[in-house]
């Protein structure tokens, strides 16, 4: 039927037809193609009746940018005897549609038949909704690699799917190195298993989302095998049948130095690097109440240099900080693990010595007074400076005594020392 018969034979069996339907005939060398007949859904494609169609070639019913993807898919379809498909875009009064368009050869026992099917379902709202979906995927992307924070996405097999640029960053690596990368490379490797074990508790757990605050900072390892610590926020979603997972990474570096500054600051001493007199204070108190349990002996120390001020006067305080320098170091090679040294305020040092009676505790004072006497800085001028300390020495039980009150009694016996001449030590029981 569709081999040889005209519009008068064909047009009602194709009004059965539920799609836009037409069959087109070669007229030969010329490429040209020629409306033989159609069903009235076709007027969709050439804006006019049918009737006004029929024998007229694509050219003459259609708009050229039309007719030529038309005919170029024609004779494929004839030069090839198979089904080709294309997508068409036709405009008209301000709308854009869009077809899927099929030709069909009319086949032939002889193949002298040169007539094509051509069947055109309208595809408008799937080809809207795919521009949506690319501008919400553009959006999604846009976003995603400029968030501020690191992004990173893996399957259950921890195999990363996306990273974004921040998190490309944080671990210093590249963007085609990381798809397909297993998550373990980011991870140092003494925390490795107990984080796939986390990942795996996680991944079954009804818990689909944990932020930020509710957990602990975590460490990376990057490129270069450096660690970084982070925070991490991780969620879950369901992809087919598979789960996969996000993290959100912030890189604390800044906050984590931030918070060793500020603890540091809070127990040493800019300067000498010994705790200061706040923290040792509270040393000090934990040690009386040890004494006091357990009945064990604390030994004291207070050092003060004699006539530091000159030294400043003279010298400078570039020349007064190195002494302070010179003796913070003495100290802290001259005192046990158990010990504590701490610049107590200006040049006075504190020696903190646990199970240390009077007698034990001035005999190390004296043998650190010898260092400190014996030991010259350098100031302008090839100049060699030395200093002298006296030392105040004391030990107590603990028993009802305060902080307060210890220091009162070392302080007493740091100036009896200063009276004496300087330059000694000086113990009261």
């Amino acid at each position: 039927m569709f081999r040889q018969g005209d519009h008068a034979h064909l047009f009602n069996s194709l009004e059965t037809i539920g799609a836009s339907f037409a069959i087109f005939e070669s007229q030969g060398a010329a490429g040209a193609f020629k409306l033989i007949s159609a069903n009235t859904l076709y007027e969709e494609i050439t804006d006019k009746p049918i009737s006004e169609c029929v024998g007229k070639t694509i050219i003459e019913i259609l708009p050229r940018y039309v007719e030529k993807q038309l005919r170029a898919c024609f004779q494929d379809c004839l030069s090839e005897q198979t089904s080709q498909e294309i997508e068409m875009v036709i405009e008209r009064n301000g709308l854009t549609r869009w077809w899927r368009v099929v030709a069909s050869p009319v086949l032939s026992p002889a193949q002298d038949c040169g007539r094509v099917i051509n069947t055109c379902v309208e595809i408008t709202d799937k080809k809207l909704l795919e521009q949506q979906l690319n501008i919400t995927r553009q959006r999604f992307q846009a976003v995603i690699e400029n968030a501020y924070d690191g992004i990173i996405t893996v399957d259950e097999k921890q195999t990363i799917k996306l990273m974004n640029e921040a998190a490309r960053e944080i671990f210093g690596v590249g963007e085609n190195e990381v798809h397909g990368m297993h998550l373990s490379r980011f991870v140092p490797l003494r925390y490795r298993n107990k984080h796939s074990e986390y990942i795996a508790a996680f991944r079954n757990s009804v818990v689909d989302a944990r932020p930020m605050h509710s957990r602990a900072a975590v460490t990376g390892l990057r490129a270069d095998g450096t660690e970084v610590p982070l925070e991490i926020a991780i969620a879950k979603i369901r992809v087919g049948a598979d789960t996969e997972m996000t993290a959100v990474l912030r890189d604390i570096s800044e906050r984590a130095r931030l918070i060793e500054e500020l603890s540091r600051a809070a127990t040493q001493d800019a300067l000498t690097g010994l705790y200061n007199r706040r923290f040792t204070t509270g040393i000090l108190s934990k040690e009386l109440e040890r004494c006091r349990r357990f009945k064990r002996v604390l030994g004291i120390a207070m050092i003060d240099l004699d006539n530091f001020k000159q030294v400043n006067d003279t010298f400078g305080h570039a020349c007064g900080d190195s002494v302070l320098k010179m003796v913070s170091e003495m100290l802290v090679k001259n005192i046990r693990e158990i010990d504590t040294a701490c610049r107590w305020g200006g040049e006075e040092f504190i020696v903190i010595l646990p199970e240390t009676n009077l007698e034990t505790t001035a005999t190390w004072a004296e043998r650190a007074r010898k260092i400190i006497a014996a030991t010259a800085v350098e100031a302008e001028a090839d100049q060699a400076v030395k200093v002298t300390a006296s030392f105040g020495v004391i030990a107590t039980f603990g028993q009802d005594e305060t902080v307060e009150a210890l220091m009162q009694k070392v302080d007493k016996a740091l100036y009896r020392a200063k009276e004496s001449g300087k330059n000694c030590v000086f113990g009261i029981d």
